[in-house]
């Protein structure tokens, strides 16, 4: 929803500016997905549904292509893979090396 209202305010600006009249938002649902388990998601689209490891699948590469940048996206795929093949799971802990007393 916050892209489509980024786009909105985008288009909005100029319209502002010039003293025109603004446009109106309307939301457009896409779509629900979420990662449940190992290899396990759900995904509900308009007017489709999936769930377990095809879920999951579009999932991932559904949130590869929303990155912004081809490195990122490079990045996040090969450390993806890593977790994947080696079963470790470190890769999606954020850890602070002086814990708080």
């Amino acid at each position: 929803m916050a892209i489509q209202q980024g786009k909105n305010l985008a288009a909005n600006l100029p319209r502002l500016v010039e003293g025109k009249p603004l446009s109106d938002f309307h939301y457009t649902h896409k779509g629900t997905m979420a990662i449940i388990g190992v290899n396990k998601a759900i995904a509900d689209l308009p007017g489709l549904h999936f769930k377990g490891f095809i879920a999951y699948f579009l999932w991932l590469v559904v949130h590869l292509f929303s990155l912004t940048r081809y490195r990122n996206q490079i990045k996040t795929f090969y450390n993806w893979m890593v977790a994947f093949f080696t079963g470790d799971q470190s890769l999606r802990f954020i850890m602070d090396a002086k814990p708080d007393k």
